[in-house]
């Protein structure tokens, strides 16, 4: 009686441990890959050496202090950027259908060609 209860335990965790290795792989979700893109600009060497103070001081990587300048730039005037490009006045739009152009069925048109031929 013992011995079967055992081996009923053992049985139990076995299919506990089994499904528990397979609750938690699809519990985990794969993280989004991130993409950066590289971006060069020069300095002169008094703005160097001020980047490098200011560093020192606040003690962090010149690489995060830029990154955080730019983050805050960005977010300053982010809505000011224009929602549409400009398109020029002498710019032809052949491909753009707007709501007060009408749209002609090709029986429609047949129709009004045999009227003007007559």
């Amino acid at each position: 009686m013992i011995i079967k209860i055992v081996l009923l335990l053992l049985l139990l965790l076995k299919w506990v441990l089994k499904n528990y290795s397979i609750m938690a792989a699809v519990r985990k979700k794969k993280k989004r890959k991130i993409r950066y893109k590289k971006f060069e600009f020069k300095l002169s060497e008094k703005q160097k050496r001020i980047i490098d103070k200011f560093c020192h001081a606040k003690k962090i990587s010149p690489n995060k202090m830029i990154k955080s300048a730019i983050k805050d730039y960005i977010s300053k005037f982010a809505g000011s950027l224009p929602e549409e490009d400009y398109i020029s006045e002498n710019q032809l739009q052949l491909f753009d259908v707007e709501e007060d152009q009408e749209l002609f069925s090709p029986s429609e048109q047949v129709e009004e060609f045999k009227d003007t031929l007559f």
